[in-house]
């Protein structure tokens, strides 16, 4: 828990800084500059093709981010069934590795949706539901406690980012057992992050504040877990039958 202290009063200054400084004047350069249309070109040209894109037509943006949004709550939903696979299998760091994802991604799905209700933050973009948003409407901040309690709304769940949150919950506790890939996995939950920016999907406060939910949920797993040693021998605990 060391490491969550130091991480926690960076990470949060980030946040606060990113909201007042840098989150709108960076949402409105990449919307004016068409960042998300010159990246699917430049992939469009790179990959050859794009499932589901006309490459006749130019892309919308909403097409691309599907694909590399749609990962997270596809694995967050198989973590139960990892669980449950983990319960099958012998005692070892394969084992232990779907033991502390899953419940990193089920810790960190709830946290988020959590969070979402609680702060209630309009969108960079409009994307369903009409919902408003910066770009269109020019609306920016925290609505507070919107839509179904621990639920929210589509309308004002920006903040945090569910899917970084989502990616460092999936790529950490691999990191974390397996220590030469961190960096590595470090790196692939960020570029999940950066792609919302990227895409005018999340402010950059939105993704900081998604990685620091991935990243405490699963260093909380993570301790609870060590910390809690298997039952060797009943009699540790004392007698459950009387003498």
């Amino acid at each position: 828990m060391k490491s969550l202290l130091k991480i926690w009063p960076i990470l949060l200054i980030s946040i606060i800084a990113a909201y007042f400084f840098v989150d709108r004047q960076l949402c409105q350069f990449v919307y004016d500059a068409a960042l998300p249309q010159h990246l699917i070109l430049l992939l469009q040209r790179f990959l050859g093709w794009i499932p589901g894109i006309d490459n006749n037509t130019l892309p919308t943006s909403r097409g691309l981010i599907s694909y590399i949004v749609d990962w997270p709550p596809l694995l967050t939903g198989l973590s139960p069934f990892l669980l449950l696979l983990a319960a099958a299998l012998r005692p070892g760091r394969g084992r232990d590795l779907l033991i502390l994802m899953s419940l990193s991604l089920l810790f960190t799905f709830v946290m988020k949706n959590d969070l979402k209700w609680i702060f209630s933050r309009n969108w960079p973009m409009t994307w369903i539901n009409n919902n408003p948003s910066w770009i269109r409407d020019h609306v920016y901040g925290f609505q507070w406690f919107q839509g179904n309690i621990f639920q929210g709304n589509d309308a004002t769940g920006s903040f945090p980012s569910g899917h970084t949150a989502v990616a460092f919950a999936t790529f950490l506790p691999i990191g974390l057992l397996y220590r030469k890939t961190l960096p590595y996995c470090i790196a692939l939950a960020s570029a999940e992050g950066f792609s919302m920016i990227l895409f005018d999907y999340h402010f950059f406060s939105d993704v900081v504040a998604g990685a620091l939910v991935g990243i405490t949920c699963t260093l909380v797993v993570r301790t609870l877990l060590r910390s809690s040693p298997p039952v060797k021998n009943a009699n540790e605990y004392g007698s459950v039958t009387p003498d």
